[in-house]
């Protein structure tokens, strides 16, 4: 049967109140206790990402077996798309895997409800190498129940070539101010021709939190919502603003393209000169555009000044184990082997994320290509640079807001609601998930 991840997670929430939440290895209970028989620590490792993930992950978890011959570890992977509801599906029939890829998104969920082990009382787990960023990042409720794999920003990427077709100087992105963007983008999207626009995506969680960080504010709190409806419908009012002025893409081009595969989209198209996301796409978007000279842009703010950009650094990605792992010990060992092992580190390089340990930097320096090069300097320049706290982590209940948040902007570029209005019913919709 199809189930929902709400429906799911509450399943979840009722196998763990009555304390029958189990994990085990990917072959079920009884594959686990056959192999520890045998004297093998036999181990399930769930983790999400693309044919490439799943390549250099599994070749991790070999170099992790052969220096560990007395654990197996059994991979589990899957896409996105589809790994929360696997991970959902399994948790809700006391089928756990033993070490799992968390998501900030999820972490409440997870550890609120009990599947999630306290790393820091477990053996095997050397957490020298963490930053206080990286503790805070993975703690809920005063528990570590995640280990970050590394650190991602939000930015605003911008081709250079394009900027020059249009007679547009790249701007100075530690003092450029919102107006600026919106008059820069306007200026490409009127010069640049070939149907290039200024400006594409955005309207994200991810560049709401930074403009409510801006003003003092925050997308959440420990028990919900942590910014006022105006504050959050003056966001709206950029995107549309942005959508109506031709600064970017209208309401459905806007659609369009954010439904597309990633090397069909705008920018990786040289169709826009600047583009919200994340740092660790750089590399997809130079490739894909075929322009090596992309550069990053921090965020513009209100006040023109770099410490109040908003800018915030957030953990790729997460390493869990399992509160009923039978192999707490091995299981332990595989995460501290994926977060501090040099072997591990010149596998993965920084597709996970750029660690905060020295040593795995070290270790997988001579392996960086230049895009990654960059991106380790540029992070840890920015990183220097931000004077506010980390945003709260989601409170438990809220996985859907995120959803709430894209269908609003879309309403909102569609003039199906206004700003304000948006604002009200994802505060609204918000504080029903909490309840």
């Amino acid at each position: 049967m199809s189930l929902t991840r709400r429906t799911l997670l509450g399943s979840t929430a009722a196998l763990a109140t009555a304390g029958t939440l189990a994990a085990c290895a990917s072959s079920g209970t009884a594959g686990t206790a056959a192999s520890s028989a045998a004297g093998v620590k036999n181990i399930g490792f769930t983790f999400w990402g693309p044919d490439f993930y799943q390549k250099f992950t599994g070749q991790m978890v070999d170099a992790f077996m052969a220096a560990n011959p007395d654990v197996k570890v059994v991979n589990q992977p899957s896409e996105w798309g589809s790994y929360w509801d696997k991970l959902a599906t399994k948790t809700a029939g006391n089928d756990t895997p033993d070490v799992i890829n968390m998501d900030g998104k999820y972490l409440a969920e997870y550890g609120g409800r009990g599947v999630l082990a306290d790393l820091s009382t477990m053996k095997g787990l050397d957490l020298s190498q963490l930053s206080q960023a990286d503790k805070e990042a993975g703690t809920f409720k005063g528990k570590l129940y995640a280990l970050s794999t590394g650190w991602n920003a939000f930015v605003i990427f911008a081709n250079p070539t394009l900027f020059k077709q249009a007679g547009v100087a790249v701007p100075d992105d530690k003092t450029w101010t919102w107006p600026m963007l919106m008059d820069i983008a306007k200026t490409i999207s009127q010069k640049a021709g070939n149907g290039v626009v200024g400006l594409t995506g955005g309207g994200t969680y991810a560049d709401a939190t930074i403009f409510l960080r801006q003003h003092g504010e925050d997308l959440f709190t420990d028990t919900g919502v942590g910014y006022k409806d105006e504050t959050l419908a003056t966001w709206f009012q950029w995107h549309l603003d942005v959508a109506e002025s031709g600064a970017g893409l209208n309401a459905t081009k806007a659609t369009e393209d954010g439904g597309a595969a990633y090397e069909a989209q705008a920018f990786p198209t040289n169709k826009s000169a600047m583009f919200w996301s994340w740092t660790n796409q750089l590399e997809n978007a130079r490739k894909s555009s075929g322009k090596s000279d992309v550069v990053m842009l921090r965020p513009p703010s209100d006040a023109g000044q770099v410490e109040k950009n908003g800018l915030f650094l957030k953990a790729s990605m997460f390493w869990s184990v399992s509160a009923r792992s039978k192999q707490p010990e091995a299981s332990a060992r595989l995460v501290n082997f994926l977060m501090n092992d040099p072997k591990a580190a010149e596998i993965q390089l920084v597709a996970r994320g750029v660690p905060s340990s020295k040593a795995a930097l070290d270790a997988m320096a001579s392996k960086l290509g230049e895009t990654d090069k960059y991106i380790v300097s540029w992070l840890a320049a920015a990183g220097k640079e931000i004077t506010m706290k980390a945003p709260a982590i989601q409170p438990q209940g809220t996985a859907d807001s995120l959803n709430s948040i894209a269908r609003a902007i879309q309403d909102v570029r569609f003039r199906k609601i206004s700003p304000l209005d948006a604002a009200k019913r994802v505060t609204a919709e918000i504080k029903a998930m909490v309840k």
